[in-house]
């Protein structure tokens, strides 16, 4: 067969594939009587984002399960003493009646004795925090079914793990340290002033205090800081620590051409956040992270209110809700038609209290309606309100209303704020008194020196680190998503995970799966975001499209920039490159400047740090800037464990 030259043509696409068949005159060739050339098309390839999120919640959902397993093996014998159809009963209660297995029919879920039902047990504990309280405060001893309801719903609602060095014992948290972690962060990064210490006292009275509004408390705290409305970087900042709905752009004065919203009061902020960090990068979003700290444990000192237990503060918020409802029906009532009153109480249209509590109990009961918004019910009450004559109780529920106190609920977005710690010092409460009268809390079990009370405290505050992923092996080998690399076989727990589970190798394991190759030298590991190196080719990649009336600047006069302004580890902006150029004699206007409108985002903020730890004559010499690499390289690996980095 006689060879011939051809060209082959591929346009790639990322759901789709073009080609084409020429010869050497570019004329499209023919092949059994058909044109050589076609597409052929396929799925386009998605990113690994969405999968990933849901095998987090698959495995968070599954750790989950597991837990209140262990708390239900600790409880049955001794509920089986008491109520052997109690578990059954719990498990059918999601059936119709129809469903559910034999014997177990009728209306009571919980308690079907027949001195205490259902009903005696809601009359007796409107609420899961009423009997949490009773729990702790009276020692009496207490059906074993009760403290395991109790123990159960502090279970099925953890809190966050967010800060760790936040005390079991006292749930108070140091505003003015995250503060200063805020402040220092945000001084890395951009120009904006705010004060190197606060008076935590003066700071807390001013965001916790929940008869001013947020715009009001923006206002007092820009004033406390020293802040003026000039400064609109930080009043924006400000703001947003205060709650309310904000810019990104405005806060590091960015030029981006879509808002990026930040408000910290959205109830589905933390499904926002990961797009927020996609905009602003890992070290912006590290500064709204630190922001989102403060804001949520001032709003952590507003719920606790100043009480000791977190449920003794719902216990008085059912109460207030419990006394604002009595007072606005009364005050519909005498006032206004029984119209008016039934399409507040007895409907379900948007802004009605049946809409914002999300049931209604007039004519055939329903629950799980509406869109339960705060705003939208203080609206209808704010709009129905003024046709009330003034008195002290309308006063009274419109002061409410504008401070965001009036009627407050159980379940909201604000719950996300709550610390594990808040939960496990009930729980330990509630352990201590029951084990007067519940003696196998006491006792110890064959595969632990822990008490089944010891057991159930360090289940409920264990997290099993990130790094560590499917605790079996075969996940790997079965080609699925695990890393682990296990010492010993059997089940891990709290207090057996380090025997069971080589952590270090873990941890290395884990890292190493996340590490790309490079795309310039082959075969090569990428380097570290902080890399001292990475981040001299960032600075110097920036610099190097610096130009002058649209001509580039010398090398030698790109040296000088480097070393006089860079080096220090400050932001450089555009101001202060013309600033030096002008001082050169180089510049006579700013505008005469191109290609560095986002020059502040590369700084070489870790060199100045490595800089002060050993000196500006030490960083010259190649060992020490390989000992600055390797710590840099440790912290990335082992950066959440003190223990690793210290070995």
């Amino acid at each position: 067969m006689k060879e011939m030259e051809y060209y082959l043509g591929l346009d790639m696409g990322t759901n789709s594939i073009g080609w084409a068949v020429t010869d050497t005159e570019y004329n499209l060739m023919r092949a059994k009587g058909k044109d050589m050339w076609g597409i052929r098309e396929f799925d386009e390839a998605k990113p690994a984002a969405d999968r990933r999120s849901y095998r987090t919640s698959r495995r968070r959902k599954q750790r989950a399960q597991v837990r209140i397993g262990l708390l239900r093996d600790y409880f049955k014998d001794e509920i089986d003493k008491v109520d052997p159809d109690f578990y059954t009963r719990m498990d059918n209660s999601f059936f119709l009646e129809k469903d559910k297995s034999d014997g177990l029919k009728g209306k009571n879920v919980l308690f079907n004795d027949s001195d205490f039902t259902d009903k005696d047990y809601y009359k007796k504990y409107p609420t899961v925090f009423h009997l949490i309280m009773d729990l702790i405060n009276n020692k009496e001893p207490h059906d074993v079914r009760l403290v395991y309801l109790a123990v159960l719903n502090i279970f099925k609602h953890r809190g966050h793990f967010l800060n760790e060095s936040l005390s079991t014992d006292d749930t108070d948290i140091n505003i003015a340290e995250l503060y200063i972690q805020f402040r220092n962060a945000l001084a890395d990064e951009t120009e904006s002033s705010f004060p190197e210490t606060i008076e935590e006292a003066r700071f807390e009275e001013i965001m916790c205090d929940t008869k001013k509004s947020r715009s009001v408390k923006a206002a007092l705290l820009s004033e406390y800081l020293g802040i003026t409305k000039k400064d609109k970087q930080s009043t924006e900042i400000i703001r947003a620590i205060c709650g309310l709905k904000t810019d990104a752009r405005k806060m590091f004065d960015l030029e981006a051409e879509e808002k990026i919203e930040v408000d910290f009061s959205d109830a589905l902020y933390e499904e926002k956040a990961s797009d927020i960090e996609s905009k602003l990068g890992e070290d912006l979003f590290e500064i709204i992270s630190l922001m989102k700290q403060i804001y949520d444990s001032c709003a952590w000192n507003s719920v606790i209110k100043g009480y000791k237990y977190l449920s003794e503060s719902r216990v008085a918020s059912y109460e207030k809700h419990k006394s604002d409802l009595k007072m606005l029906k009364k005050l519909i009532r005498k006032n206004l038609s029984s119209e008016e009153y039934d399409h507040m109480f007895r409907s379900d249209e948007k802004g009605t209290y049946g809409d914002y509590v999300c049931s209604n109990n007039s004519g055939e009961k329903t629950r799980r309606i509406g869109d339960h918004k705060q705003e939208d019910f203080y609206k209808e009450v704010k709009k129905i309100l003024e046709s009330v004559p003034d008195s002290k109780q309308k006063n009274a529920i419109l002061e409410d209303v504008s401070t965001g106190t009036f009627m407050p609920k159980q379940l909201t977005g604000s719950n996300g704020i709550i610390p594990y710690q808040a939960h496990y010092k009930e729980l330990k409460a509630i352990l201590s008194n029951a084990e007067q009268y519940l003696p196998f809390l006491k006792e110890k079990t064959e595969d632990c020196e822990l008490t089944v009370s010891e057991q159930i405290l360090e289940i409920f505050s264990f997290k099993v680190p990130y790094y560590i992923g499917p605790t079996t092996e075969s996940s790997e080998k079965d080609g699925g998503n695990g890393w682990v690399k296990r010492t010993e076989e059997g089940s891990v727990r709290p207090w057996n995970i380090d025997s069971k589970i080589d952590m270090k190798a873990t941890s290395e394991r884990f890292i190493q799966r996340l590490i790309r190759r490079c795309t310039y030298i082959s075969g090569e590991p990428v380097l570290p975001k902080s890399s001292l190196l990475y981040e001299r080719y960032m600075v110097l990649n920036q610099i190097n499209v610096i130009a002058i009336d649209g001509e580039r600047i010398p090398v030698e006069l790109k040296q000088d920039i480097y070393n006089e302004l860079f080096i220090t580890g400050k932001p450089v902006t555009k101001e202060k490159i013309a600033k030096y150029l002008r001082g050169r004699g180089l510049l006579e206007s700013i505008d005469q400047l191109s290609g560095i409108d986002d020059l502040n985002k590369c700084t070489l903020s870790n060199y100045a740090k490595f800089a002060d730890l050993f000196g500006p004559e030490a960083m010259k010499r190649d060992d020490y800037k390989n000992l600055a690499e390797d710590i840099v390289f440790y912290c990335t690996v082992y950066g959440d464990s003190e223990k690793f980095l210290s070995e």
